[in-house]
């Protein structure tokens, strides 16, 4: 608990001066002003958060791995053997992440952080980092102890911390059978919102399948009475080891003000938990896409974000967020590297 409390009471707003500097630059540039915009947002607010108007060189991908409890319930339309074969499918680049990251030059990180078992075979980019072997069912009882979640949350903040000298900005996903039920469990004790708005199909349940994951969300918030709790309690009781990785992740790049990028559903719970626990981690988020997961629009309705990406996607993993790398970059160097038009006369007349 120490490095999380550490953590939360460190963690500062935006460099507002440097975000102000970016922005007089842009605004100064051989162009209309405003006319790349979603460009000269990002780079204004990457600039407010590393308190440096830089290109960014490196990124890397962190995917957490972790199963859930609550897939006895059958609240998903795969097996629970899916969360470790995936996972092994990713670090071997044939799953859709793995590709995507090989094909655009992206590092990938995959973390065991609480996989039902073990990938036997070792590969250099696979990290097992785990507290316990899959969360409990929350039906029954609380996914997680306030140790267990701690210590995971805490393990991603840490995670953060060996890898700032070397990247300039980090995005995450996650697997996990079962964690849309996780999440929109968190998603309905956060916000109050209807189940309809906050409950989806996730890998493809049935009508019936839908009816059930709706009913043993609405009974559990009910049962540990979790409209009246607090971030973390509601996260330790009906969440899962990936979305508390997540949330140190996203705490972790407040602390070391990096650049994280929001990928889709899960991965913004994780975002919401993280600025519920402390709301100045909102300047160091960016949304990149908009998942077609119906509790989405409440997460970003909630964070206030905008993504600039629909590219009609639900699969997770980060498949969304990886796209948005060659934005972010090109964001950078517009102010880095146009000119005035004083300084465009000067060169060519």
């Amino acid at each position: 608990m120490k490095i999380l409390e550490e953590t939360l009471v460190s963690i500062e707003g935006l460099n507002k001066e440097k975000a102000l500097e970016c922005e007089k630059l842009l605004n100064g540039k051989m162009k209309p002003l405003g006319s790349l915009g979603v460009l000269e947002k990002l780079a204004i607010q990457i600039s407010g958060i590393k308190g440096k108007i830089e290109k960014l060189n490196n990124g890397c991908h962190i995917i957490v791995s972790g199963d859930n409890g609550i897939i006895e319930e059958n609240v998903s339309s795969c097996p629970l053997e899916y969360t470790k074969i995936v996972s092994e499918a990713m670090v071997n680049k044939i799953a859709a992440i793995g590709i995507l990251c090989d094909s655009l030059g992206i590092d990938l990180q995959l973390v065991d952080v609480g996989i039902n078992g073990d990938i036997e075979r070792k590969y250099k980019n696979l990290y097992v980092d785990k507290v316990m072997n899959g969360t409990k069912n929350f039906k029954n009882e609380p996914a997680m102890s306030l140790k267990e979640c701690t210590e995971t949350i805490e393990r991603g903040i840490k995670r953060i911390e060996s890898l700032k000298d070397k990247y300039d900005f980090f995005s995450n996903g996650e697997m996990g059978i079962g964690n849309t039920t996780t999440s929109s469990g968190i998603l309905y004790a956060l916000t109050k919102k209807s189940l309809d708005e906050v409950v989806g199909r996730g890998g493809g349940l049935s009508d019936e399948g839908l009816k059930r994951k709706k009913n043993l969300i609405k009974e559990s918030i009910i049962k540990y009475d979790l409209f009246n709790k607090g971030p973390l309690e509601i996260l330790r009781t009906v969440g899962g080891l990936d979305i508390a990785s997540m949330v140190g992740l996203y705490l972790g790049c407040a602390k070391y003000k990096k650049p994280m990028l929001i990928d889709g559903f899960i991965s913004g719970i994780g975002a919401l938990v993280a600025v519920k626990m402390e709301p100045k981690v909102k300047d160091y988020l960016i949304a990149t896409h908009m998942s077609q997961e119906p509790g989405m629009k409440i997460i970003m309705e909630e964070l206030n974000l905008t993504p600039f990406l629909n590219m009609e996607m639900r699969l997770g993993e980060g498949t969304g967020a990886v796209l948005a790398y060659p934005i972010l970059k090109s964001a950078m160097e517009i102010p880095l590297r146009m000119k005035t038009k004083d300084e465009v006369y000067k060169i060519f007349s």
